[in-house]
């Protein structure tokens, strides 16, 4: 059963979600996992609030940032949903039956943003192959007519996994997300292809990250530009931290699916859902220097940065610099400070 038809059906859930009365009554704290995802959560949220906020005000527009800002929107909403939600249900120890539509919207709106940061992330990929090698095979992607047509699949993809699919539903037992509502009925009436297809293919995609990192290492060798070396240490391990989340997340989903899956691994599972949406605003503000940069001029005045001695941008060095140079020389006029500290080319600013 999908979200359009509990919608269509005056919210009224199918046979197959129908809970018995008991089971609407029976309740399993789990406060300890509980407050983990909970506060976690909360954090990783207010973590990615900046960086997003500075992608939305960049005036730059290309495909790389267009995915940048589609993924931003599809992380926050997933942890809100496989951290907030999942922490305060699991503290309550709250199930389906006891909310069975909250539960059933929250799970569905969790299924598609799932959806839509695997193709967000795939493509991400492909456009870092596409900018170290231009005759890539998918590089017409991202032509620019061509381009809006992905957005726009990309987007009809989330509104399909959301409204159109089975959702996934919280049970407290395991902290975590199942389609199976374990009511007893057969585990395959609640199968979701999409979900296999797409995790199949996010674990396909590996290779995408693989190629990237040779590429990278071997393919451009070792180059005496310190930026150079740095921003490819900064690619090398921005990709394999999204594909690891993204890729174990994908193979235990797949796995719990179609097989009994002990409790430590179902765990995991959760972990690495949370993780895969939480480790992109940590690479943001780790790995690119842009995106950090632009969030402290944001969110700090320029007394604090210059206070703590946190120079955003040329300006701010040289202004720095300069009163450095003048503070060191209390003898001498400032235009002579300013001269015998300034390059003669910087002379007249």
């Amino acid at each position: 059963m999908s979200l359009y038809q509990v919608l269509s059906n005056n919210f009224e859930m199918s046979e197959l979600y129908t809970c018995p009365t008991n089971m609407s009554k029976i309740l399993e704290p789990r406060p300890i996992i509980g407050s983990y995802f909970l506060v976690t959560g909360v954090l990783l949220i207010l973590i990615y609030l900046p960086c997003f906020i500075v992608i939305i005000r960049s005036k730059c527009r290309t495909p790389s940032y267009k995915l940048m800002l589609l993924l931003g929107v599809f992380d926050i909403m997933s942890l809100l949903i496989d951290s907030v939600a999942t922490g305060i249900l699991a503290i309550m120890g709250a199930s389906f039956c006891n909310y069975p539509l909250f539960v059933f919207i929250l799970g569905a709106l969790g299924m598609g943003s799932w959806i839509g940061c695997c193709a967000v992330c795939i493509l991400l990929a492909v456009d870092r192959c596409v900018e170290i090698n231009a005759h890539f095979p998918l590089a017409f992607l991202f032509h620019r007519h061509v381009f809006k047509l992905v957005i726009l699949s990309i987007c009809a993809l989330w509104v399909y996994a959301v409204f159109f699919t089975n959702p996934v539903l919280f049970t407290a037992h395991y902290v975590s997300w199942f389609f199976d509502p374990n009511l007893g009925k057969e585990p395959s009436y609640y199968h979701n292809m999409l979900h296999t297809t797409n995790n199949l293919m996010v674990s396909a995609s590996t290779p995408l990250y693989i190629y990237l990192c040779y590429h990278l290492i071997y393919k451009f060798g070792y180059s005496t530009s310190m930026w150079l070396y740095r921003s490819k240490q900064q690619i090398v391990i921005q990709a394999i931290i999204f594909c690891f989340f993204h890729a174990v997340s994908a193979y235990i989903y797949v796995y719990m699916q179609f097989f009994h899956s002990p409790p430590w691994l179902i765990l995991l599972g959760q972990l690495t859902w949370q993780w895969s949406n939480g480790c992109v605003c940590m690479a943001y503000w780790t790995l690119n220097r842009t995106i950090r940069n632009s969030a402290i001029l944001m969110m700090l005045s320029k007394e604090t940065r210059q206070k703590y001695g946190l120079h955003m941008g040329i300006d701010e060095q040289i202004a720095a610099e300069r009163q450095e140079g003048t503070e060191s020389v209390p003898n001498v006029s400032p235009g002579a400070a300013n001269s015998a500290k300034v390059a003669p080319f910087m002379a007249e600013w």
